[in-house]
């Protein structure tokens, strides 16, 4: 069943990535993880923790962290061990980045209550979220741009056959990732932005792309234990994942409920496209029609 409603496109002239984000600490073993916070809980219409993507850190989630507070979320987001301000922290599973987000999810749970939890991860990840939310409870998960395969452009089968290579032979020796700041954003300043960003990753272990490749992998093997509604946000012009393997995968998901909203002239790393506003809203509608009994997909 199709469900139709009225929206507004709309584009942002100017994406600004300057912080305006709140800090605040989740004490985990041996550690204590740095959370960014945009928005006020109170008065809140739901709480969104947000997953990055390879190579990204929290600070990425800027501009649409605040369009998603603009709209009532209280708004978290934190670094992914290997990455941001936590990349020195020894890396050997993908199992670590699903215990951190559920160690991270039960301080939010704890000190953030009474209103539905959201968890909605980016590229890499949308595959973490997608895992965690087998062994966790929450209200809804969003992915965007799901990394479940590269692109065949990128990650071609040399690339691939290399990096597991490397990740036999020569498992920490760094492995320049398969595409440059010209597929991540159409936007020019937030390329340039990226460039001048100091915790970004150009090149991770080899280990660790094959330790991603694993964690696609359980996630695919487990399509059919999706227990949580799922929102699907994906960019027609991405060239970094396979969006027609996204399709196909999204129609085998089992899930209570799903939805699947394409954006034809966005790319890659949505929270970056002029288009990042229509995200939020596409966000906010779904949030309030959870509970429907339809799938939605659609065009803008």
């Amino acid at each position: 069943m199709i469900c139709p409603w009225a929206y507004n496109v709309g584009m942002i002239e100017q994406i600004d990535l300057n912080p305006s984000c709140n800090f605040l600490e989740a004490p985990l073993s041996g550690e204590t993880i740095k959370l960014r916070s945009w928005g006020q809980f109170q008065g809140a219409q739901g709480v969104a923790l947000l997953v990055h993507g390879l190579g990204a850190h929290s600070a990425w989630f800027e501009a649409e962290a605040r369009e998603l507070a603009k709209r009532g979320f209280f708004v978290l987001a934190y670094d992914h061990c290997g990455f941001g301000n936590r990349r020195r922290r020894p890396f050997k599973s993908y199992k670590q980045w699903i215990d951190d987000l559920a160690a991270v999810l039960a301080f939010v749970s704890a000190k953030f209550t009474g209103l539905p939890l959201y968890l909605m991860g980016n590229s890499m990840g949308a595959l973490v979220v997608m895992a965690t939310s087998q062994i966790v409870k929450v209200s809804g998960i969003v992915i965007f741009s799901p990394g479940f395969d590269g692109h065949p452009k990128a990650f071609t089968p040399a690339y691939k056959i290399s990096s597991v290579l490397s990740a036999i032979f020569a498992p920490q020796r760094p492995v320049s990732l398969p595409y440059g700041f010209e597929l991540v954003s159409r936007d020019s300043s937030v390329r340039e932005w990226l460039e001048k960003d100091e915790e970004k990753r150009v090149a991770v272990p080899g280990s660790m792309l094959f330790e991603l490749l694993k964690l696609s992998q359980h996630v695919l093997a487990n399509l059919k234990a999706t227990a949580v509604p799922v929102l699907m946000i994906t960019a027609g012009q991405d060239r970094i994942v396979n969006n027609e393997l996204n399709g196909k995968l999204f129609a085998r998901l089992n899930a209570p409920s799903k939805k699947h909203v394409h954006l034809p002239e966005a790319w890659h790393d949505l929270m970056f496209d002029p288009q990042l506003d229509e995200v939020a809203d596409e966000i906010s509608l779904w949030h309030s029609e959870l509970g429907k009994p339809c799938t939605l997909i659609r065009q803008s």
